[in-house]
């Protein structure tokens, strides 16, 4: 489970470097609704992991919309937010996503013990 953790984390940190890199010159809200597009797409392929090797592929399809994401959402927070109250925004984003996740979790562990493993991919593809 660990290396497949790590294969997540890794393609969520080559595109962060990759599009933290670039100038894009699209607007921060397209961007955004790109992102969310490309997270729900890159889940489709976890339901058809069978093995180690393949999970290890589609959730490092998986992972390249991460950080992307999360660029993409904090630079619409530090633009919308006043400065004043940038430290509040952060927060309230981080706790949501924390929330979901925990979430997220819950439904998946409950999807596997009650419907079998390979259903819990299901949770992803619904929240995509």
């Amino acid at each position: 489970a660990s290396l497949v953790i790590g294969v997540y984390a890794l393609g969520s940190f080559l595109l962060g470097i990759i599009v933290g890199a670039l100038s894009l010159r699209t607007p921060l809200q397209r961007q955004l609704a790109i992102a969310v597009a490309v997270i729900a797409l890159t889940t489709l392929p976890l339901l058809f992991a069978d093995t180690v090797p393949t999970l290890a592929l589609a959730v490092f399809v998986s992972g390249v919309a991460i950080s992307p994401t999360f660029i993409t959402a904090f630079g619409l927070i530090e633009r919308h937010v006043p400065p004043a109250m940038l430290t509040e925004g952060v927060t309230w984003v981080t706790t949501g996503i924390g929330i979901g996740i925990a979430l997220g979790s819950f439904a998946a562990g409950w999807m596997v013990d009650t419907f079998g493993p390979q259903n819990g991919f299901w949770v992803s593809v619904a929240a995509g």
